[in-house]
């Protein structure tokens, strides 16, 4: 009789067994495929810049090859900490991404302390564009190319004077970066954001700026302010006249701003290889690469395994940089 109930008892375990394992089998086959809901992109800056407009464009592109809902949340703040932060914290299924620049790799080296680490706590996606930076100066100033420039800074100590959107930015960087190979003294003012430069700049009470293309323009055309060298590996169809640093004997100072995507670490791979096929596809659309044109920026495809070694080789090249000039954020 006691054998009869334990083989009744191991009968009824074993079928236990099975109606669980045929459960999680019809779970798994029935687990919709990604994006089953809509896609949170997180913007760190406020509506309006070339990270909100280049975010929108892609995003809604997004959402027509992958059929969910991609939506723009925007949390600016603490140079791009607070949306990269909240990013960090969320549930890694890829239905929180984050757009980021430079700032993502540059805030370790500058903060004593942050709140997360980008580099552990977050894993690229796909980079989407390179954007190269202009330096240019007050056109009141006899400065017409790179080596008048210099001539000119050494001639005059202490009155080359540059501003930012802030210590750490990547126009700060590429500025001292600059200063180094250069062998002249830019004295760093920084401001709230690019767009507060503008009136010093133009009243002549700063010198020279390195920012976007998109931004100087209005003034170059209107003769306010002259253009004297990009900062990218290569010249910009917009001005194919503007030489590089490079070509201006500075091959060193080759220093792009860049956008990219990033979602929390441990999101699945496959999901995370879907979404930067998916921005591959994007990129390549004609008017998608067009309109990336049109804000002064070049269409830039990678790898999530390319777009993370990217990141470490920035680290590396830009903690150089900030350890050289003592660059701090307090």
């Amino acid at each position: 009789m006691n054998a009869l109930n334990q083989f009744r008892r191991r009968r009824r375990c074993l079928a236990a067994m099975a109606i669980a394992a045929c459960g999680i089998h019809v779970a798994h086959a029935a687990e919709p495929a990604y994006p089953a809901r809509p896609v949170k992109v997180v913007v760190p800056s406020v509506p309006g810049g070339p990270i909100d407009a280049v975010s929108r464009l892609v995003s809604t592109r997004l959402a027509s090859r992958l059929g969910a809902s991609f939506y723009i949340e925007n949390k600016p703040g603490s140079n791009v900490q607070i949306g990269t932060s909240y990013v960090a914290r969320s549930e890694p299924d890829g239905y929180t991404l984050l757009t980021t620049a430079p700032a993502h790799i540059a805030n370790p080296l500058l903060y004593s302390k942050l709140p997360y680490d980008p580099l552990k706590d977050l894993t690229g996606v796909a980079m989407m564009a390179q954007v190269p930076l202009l330096l240019v100066v007050n056109a009141d100033l006899p400065i017409h190319s790179v080596a008048d420039l210099i001539a000119w800074g050494k001639a005059h100590p202490d009155r080359l004077r540059y501003g930012s959107s802030g210590v750490g930015s990547g126009a700060n960087l590429v500025g001292e970066l600059f200063s180094m190979h250069a062998g002249i003294q830019l004295d760093h003012v920084p401001y709230k954001g690019a767009a507060a430069v503008m009136p010093d700049l133009l009243g002549g009470r700063l010198e020279i700026m390195i920012d976007t293309l998109q931004l100087f323009a209005p003034y170059i055309k209107a003769g306010k302010l002259r253009a004297i060298a990009f900062t990218g590996a290569r010249r910009m169809p917009a001005m194919p006249n503007v030489p590089t640093l490079a070509e201006s004997g500075y091959p060193d100072v080759v220093a792009n701003s860049w956008l990219a995507i990033v979602t929390p670490a441990r999101t699945p791979q496959g999901v995370i290889d879907k979404l930067a096929h998916a921005v591959g596809e994007v990129l390549m659309e004609p008017q998608v690469r067009k309109q990336i044109a049109d804000y002064g920026m070049e269409p830039e495809i990678m790898t999530p395994a390319q777009l993370n070694r990217y990141f470490d080789t920035e680290t590396a090249r830009w903690s150089k940089v900030v350890k050289a000039r003592n660059i701090r954020v307090e």
